[in-house]
């Protein structure tokens, strides 16, 4: 299970002028908005940010993500390719987050149908790893 911190959100409201009410409870998924992720990713790169808003910014941007599969599958990898330099660098630190999208990264035949669009590609980054 991942955990997002109030003062990581809160700063991420204020630096991504986001609509939040401040009663999200599931701040990423609820302000995810696949229209801004390659601002995201752009302002992501730009700052030098605290590991843990990193983690809140980074699950921001995983849910935006698997929004714009939605409607773009992604094909050549484009964003995929961004994210993932995002997060290599800190792997480790991005384990909880990422096994939450892979669902528990589950491998066996019988789960490969469970999960969210992004399922799959997160599933075999950690099979990478």
């Amino acid at each position: 299970m991942y955990i997002l911190y109030k003062e990581d959100t809160d700063y991420l409201n204020k630096l991504l002028n986001l609509p939040a009410r401040g009663d999200e409870q599931d701040w990423d998924i609820e302000l995810a908005d696949p229209a801004r992720l390659s601002e995201f990713l752009a302002t992501f790169k730009a700052y030098d940010l605290t590991l843990s808003v990193k983690r809140a910014f980074l699950a921001l941007i995983i849910a935006s993500y698997d929004d714009l599969l939605q409607y773009d599958p992604d094909d050549d990898d484009f964003y995929w390719t961004s994210i993932k330099k995002i997060i290599d660098p800190e792997t480790h630190e991005h384990i909880a987050l990422l096994e939450y999208w892979a669902f528990g990264n589950l491998q066996s035949e019988e789960n490969s149908d469970y999960g969210f669009l992004v399922t799959p590609r997160i599933r075999a980054y950690l099979g990478e790893i």
